[in-house]
């Protein structure tokens, strides 16, 4: 710093930067620890295992183990696992925001109703579907779909992009 460097003033400049740059950095890593911290209770908080009664009894099982035909015992809290066409239910109502953009929650039966008493309703009051959360009751269903094929699934292909598998065009231009 030439003639200046016994001058006390001549590394302030120097050490505010570097206190500021501390500063920063442990902002950052308080925010990360934070987010992380927020991250693992999301990951807690979405249902790694469901009710089910599978040959007859019933048992927790872990969602990517559903398979068609099985019966899954749903609950006020439980996120629905599966597309379900249900078969008992009492005082049930889910949230199919996901699904729908409803705000409301939608009342499920399990009874079916003939196309004459059917309503204008977006999805079927017999039916569940995965991704939905219950608010309210509890009911019974049988597993249609899983995975990708559910409809959030194909909405999620229709969003990523993808289509139904198709034979693809040959340009035979010069």
């Amino acid at each position: 710093t030439g003639s200046k460097k016994d001058d006390p003033l001549s590394y302030t400049t120097g050490i505010a930067i570097f206190i500021i740059v501390l500063i920063n950095a442990s902002i950052a890593a308080w925010t990360e620890h934070k987010a992380g911290d927020a991250l693992e209770a999301l990951t807690k908080m979405s249902q790694a295992t469901i009710s089910v009664i599978r040959n007859g009894s019933e048992m927790k099982l872990e969602v990517p183990l559903l398979v068609k035909g099985d019966i899954v015992i749903l609950e006020t809290g439980d996120v629905v696992p599966a597309d379900l066409r249900l078969i008992e239910a009492e005082d049930l109502k889910v949230s199919e925001m996901a699904l729908t953009g409803e705000p409301d929650d939608v009342s499920k039966t399990w009874k079916v109703k003939s196309p004459d008493e059917e309503s204008e309703k977006l999805t079927p009051e017999n039916m569940v579907f995965s991704g939905c959360s219950v608010s309210n009751g509890k009911g019974r269903g049988i597993v249609t779909t899983t995975g990708m094929n559910t409809r959030i699934g194909r909405i999620a292909k229709l969003i990523e992009g993808e289509e139904e598998e198709k034979p693809k065009k040959k340009c035979f231009c010069l």
